[in-house]
């Protein structure tokens, strides 16, 4: 008896251990090496600047204080920060996130990171604006095309891209939808129905497009074989399985994020009445 007792014990905290979630620390962590912290810290003067450019279609300045305070309460660095952690807490592995740790601490991956964020400050915007111009002139090569065509499908960026799109969408709806009269809801099949019919088509060779043009300006000063051991590293298990896990904690981020807009929403429409 003591010894099937002892049994189930050990099979159970073998269990445990293989299915544990990650702690608030590794998911930090994770964050702070793959350098999407620093992504996110600049998102409250992103939101800020695109607010700003409603100004002038307000009628009056309490209505557009109204509008910012509504769009900043959900959207913001903060509650990107603290969903994404969230995410990872609850549907990651610790042990492989350590791993993806481990995999952003190669010199060679510091070096690719370092290069995709410098790629988003400001000078950097302005040089891809002049890049862009002298490509007609001067078009990138066919070798680098197929590299960064194959990494966008090893990465599945844009087919990420449009989910979330389509998932922000969505959520920014069923928060409005859900700050209606029960008699006014519509349900969430429709909701994800309507959007996907409105979403399909064009959107994913769009997406694609301009990730692919983006990326060659990334990674225009990257030697071709550099760029061969990337791809090569988005095909292991670990670069697949951080991929997954960071585009999923980003489209879980903002989902939650713009559904928490999209229920306050409606306030806007009352004090307008």
């Amino acid at each position: 008896m003591k010894l099937k007792l002892f049994t189930c014990i050990v099979v159970v905290l073998f269990s445990l251990n293989a299915f544990a979630q990650s702690s608030h620390r590794t998911a930090d962590e994770v964050l702070e090496q793959t350098g999407i912290k620093d992504q996110v810290d600049q998102l409250d003067d992103m939101i800020e600047s695109k607010i700003e450019e409603k100004k002038s279609t307000f009628a009056k300045p309490e209505q557009f204080e109204k509008f910012k305070d509504i769009m900043t309460s959900g959207l913001n660095s903060k509650n990107a920060m603290k969903f994404m952690a969230e995410y990872l807490e609850k549907y990651s592995n610790e042990d492989s996130l350590k791993l993806v740790i481990t995999l952003y601490k190669d010199p060679f991956m510091q070096e690719f990171n370092k290069v995709e964020k410098e790629s988003a400050s400001p000078s950097k915007q302005r040089e891809m604006l002049d890049f862009f111009q002298g490509m007609n002139t001067n078009p990138p090569a066919q070798k680098r095309v197929q590299q960064l065509v194959s990494l966008n499908q090893e990465m599945r960026t844009s087919e990420f891209m449009a989910k979330m799109l389509q998932n922000v969408v969505v959520s920014m709806i069923k928060g409005a939808n859900n700050a209606l009269p029960d008699d006014k809801q519509v349900s969430d099949e429709v909701i994800k129905l309507k959007m996907d019919s409105a979403l399909q088509g064009e959107l994913g060779k769009q997406m694609t497009n301009q990730l692919i043009a983006y990326s060659i300006f990334i990674y225009k000063d990257v030697p071709d074989e550099k760029m061969d051991h990337y791809l090569e590293v988005w095909k292991s298990p670990t670069g697949k399985y951080c991929i997954d896990q960071l585009m999923n904690a980003y489209d879980y981020s903002f989902s939650k994020m713009f559904e928490i807009t999209g229920g306050l929403l409606p306030i806007m429409d009352k004090d307008k009445k």
